[in-house]
């Protein structure tokens, strides 16, 4: 599928195919064609504030749209926003999740890494801290849509918040890839369409398999899992390695799909996850920082 290896849009790509219109302009025009009236809420120019609301009360957002289609030309933007309303519509027919019986939802839900704020203000209070910015949250999967579950959602739920956890993650870990491999000595690159590739870093021995010193991932984006299995003194320029190609991943959102999940380096053994990278505030260059637990874990992989 090549995620890893997707050219970025080259700014002003798709010049001279028209300015685009309005996000939520072209929304609403391909709403109504689907016989589906809406009325505009907030500013219409910015898709990150307003929202269209349907006569039966539906709301549409666009804010995470938008970010993914920030300089596409006018036709990428049409074609995205017909794909995203068609599954949006489809997805009316899909059972509420407090609906589901037990069975059902034991099929469906899933663990997915988000970033803590929540896509489109979504209450993730109750989801579980993964690394700083960073959280593990419950999805429900239907054929055509993934739900994000909120708050007052999940305590409505027949199964209880830690079977919705343990089970979720089983689902996840389950979620097949389309490309693993080994781009560079000891870079190990993991992604698929999926929804939930990144979000398999929560469980690394499950596709990494043993790790007894750990590994240093990346998770750039939703699609995307970036690691480096520590073995011995040729990780860390393997580590290297997979610093410049996450800093490249990051340094255009708009080739981040869903956008950028995390811009730094982290440390992963034993279930403990920690950030091992900061940027210099005057060069903006990654910095490498090797905290206790992973200076231990380099020396027992080197001993």
């Amino acid at each position: 599928m090549g995620l890893f290896g997707r050219k970025k849009r080259e700014p002003g790509a798709g010049a001279g195919a028209g300015a685009a219109p309005s996000l939520v302009v072209l929304a609403r025009r391909v709403l109504a064609e689907r016989g589906v009236e809406t009325t505009v809420e907030g500013p219409a120019d910015d898709p990150s504030a307003a929202r269209l609301r349907g006569s039966d009360g539906q709301v549409y957002l666009f804010g995470n749209l938008a970010g993914m289609l920030e300089g596409a030309d006018a036709a990428t933007q049409e074609a995205a926003v017909r794909r995203h309303l068609d599954a949006m519509l489809a997805s009316r027919s899909d059972p509420a999740a407090e609906d589901m019986s037990p069975d059902e939802l034991r099929q469906r839900i899933r663990l997915r890494l988000l970033a803590e704020r929540g896509p489109d203000g979504i209450d993730l209070s109750y989801a579980r801290p993964f690394v700083p910015g960073v959280v593990a949250a419950l999805c429900v999967d239907f054929p055509t849509t993934v739900a994000t579950l909120s708050a007052e959602t999940v305590h409505r739920l027949p199964l209880g918040i830690d079977e919705l956890f343990a089970i979720g993650q089983l689902n996840s870990d389950d979620e097949p890839v389309d490309q693993q491999s080994e781009v560079a000595p000891g870079f190990v690159v993991v992604e698929g369409e999926s929804l939930f590739t990144a979000s398999k870093a929560v469980n690394l021995p499950a596709v990494l398999g043993a790790l007894p010193y750990g590994a240093v991932i990346a998770i750039p984006h939703r699609h995307l899992l970036l690691a480096v299995p520590i073995r011995d003194a040729d990780s860390l320029t393997a580590v290297n390695t997979l610093a410049g190609a996450l800093v490249q991943l990051v340094s255009d959102p708009r080739g981040a799909p869903g956008g950028v999940l995390s811009d730094r380096l982290l440390f992963a053994r034993d279930g403990e996850v920690s950030i091992v990278s900061s940027f210099d505030p005057e060069s903006g260059a990654m910095r490498i920082e090797v905290d206790e637990r992973f200076q231990e874990a380099l020396e027992q992989a080197m001993a």
